[in-house]
């Protein structure tokens, strides 16, 4: 079994220490192969909560790790930064790509940032992106898990939800699918969920991983990934998206929901 674990918003500066604790746990527990963090990894992108979220990270000793900025990622009192700076504190932490793509076992994910620099919340993808990603796309190993990560979620739960996708989603999500994208990571709503936008397609959004930022009545939360051998799949290997949510009793992350998403 290969894992992936994907997390978001962590908002160091607002962070439960026992919650990040359990997710280290977690990590070590499953083995995780590559960890992809969809954003938020600050409250307010000072250089100390870069340093605490950089820490964190390091301290689920996957093998490959996908770190994204988010929103909360760019500097807000410290608004000067953001013409031509705006990134500065998140590189020296997680390196200047700000789209980085990575390969593990079956795994292959592409990074897509979807923050901008003069905008204080929604996301937005350029055409050129969206070329890009397709391209990466159809370019990846014919047996590999393609999988598109952004902080801002292309695929909403109802009407209500649409506001929080980047402009020109819809056009991503058409391009992207035939290209061959099986899966989209994303966070920013606080929201978890495991959605089927488009045959063949799936979408999974990380709820709050380890920030008392809490929304919509969810727990902490985030999510895994398995490849996992199956006799009854096709290629005799079957993937899975499963919902961990953090359990304040026990001290620890729970599987509440497991979902078939394909084979390989």
């Amino acid at each position: 079994m290969t894992v992936l674990m994907h997390l978001s918003d962590l908002h160091f500066g607002a962070h439960d220490p026992a919650v990040c604790a359990a997710a280290q746990r977690l990590a070590q527990r499953l083995g995780v192969a590559m960890v992809v963090v969809s954003g938020d990894l600050t409250q307010r992108a000072t250089a100390v909560q870069f340093e605490q979220a950089a820490r964190f990270v390091k301290g689920l000793h996957a093998r490959s790790t996908l770190v994204l900025a988010g929103n909360h990622d760019l500097p807000l009192f410290a608004w000067w930064m953001r013409w031509g700076r705006a990134y500065e504190r998140y590189a020296h932490q997680f390196g200047i790509d700000q789209e980085p793509v990575r390969q593990t076992g079956a795994f292959y994910v592409v990074g897509v940032n979807t923050t901008r620099a003069w905008r204080h919340e929604r996301g937005s993808l350029s055409w050129a992106q969206i070329d890009h990603v397709a391209m990466l796309l159809a370019r990846a190993p014919p047996d590999a898990w393609r999988i598109v990560a952004s902080h801002h979620p292309l695929v909403s739960r109802d009407a209500a939800d649409r506001a929080h996708r980047p402009h020109r989603a819809d056009e991503a999500l058409q391009r992207w699918r035939a290209a061959g994208a099986h899966m989209l990571l994303s966070g920013h709503v606080h929201e978890p969920s495991v959605l089927q936008p488009l045959p063949g397609l799936w979408a999974c959004r990380a709820g709050t991983a380890v920030s008392h930022r809490l929304r919509h009545g969810s727990p902490n939360s985030l999510v895994v990934l398995t490849v996992e051998a199956s006799g009854a799949a096709v290629g005799g290997w079957a993937r899975y998206a499963a919902r961990w949510d953090y359990d304040e009793a026990a001290g620890e992350f729970v599987c509440v929901q497991r979902q078939a998403v394909g084979a390989e």
